[in-house]
């Protein structure tokens, strides 16, 4: 009776698991840069309705001398799609040349159901914009209003 050696060819427990670590710990690594960037890449859409609604405004100051009041700036706008990031936009401050455009948005990754972000208008024309937002997902020139030291970011 003859018995072959025949070198088995494979992988031991021990190195399967030394990878599935080496892999889940590269995992917990990226899932937070993962979140804020996928955060990041929702707020375009608020971005977007901002200057959408900013175009708005710079046209109705141009036509009628004065920023718009909350119901003259519900005629300019359209409604929000149901899967809109935003839940709502409104004026607020309404003065000759100056006011306010807040977006409330919506809860979804890394947003909290009624922040905010907030399109400010000033006597130069020039648009300014503050949110509440973690700064780390804030958009471009955009200004943090948090006041807890303890934010994370």
């Amino acid at each position: 009776m003859a018995m072959s050696l025949t070198k088995q060819h494979g992988f031991t427990l021990l190195e399967l698991m030394v990878v599935i670590a080496i892999i889940s710990i590269l995992a917990a690594f990226s899932a937070p840069t993962f979140v804020r960037q996928i955060t990041k890449a929702k707020l375009v859409e608020a971005e977007n309705l901002a200057t959408q609604n900013q175009s708005l405004v710079e046209e109705y100051i141009l036509l009628n001398g004065k920023f718009p009041a909350e119901q003259a700036f519900k005629t300019l706008t359209q409604p929000l799609p149901d899967d809109s990031i935003a839940k709502s936009i409104r004026v607020t401050n309404p003065t000759k040349a100056t006011g306010n455009i807040v977006i409330t948005l919506n809860d979804d990754t890394g947003i909290d159901a009624g922040q905010t972000i907030t399109y400010t208008r000033d006597k130069n024309r020039q648009w300014h914009c503050e949110s509440d937002l973690k700064t780390s997902v804030l958009p471009p020139k955009c200004t943090s209003i948090k006041t807890s030291p303890l934010e994370g970011n």
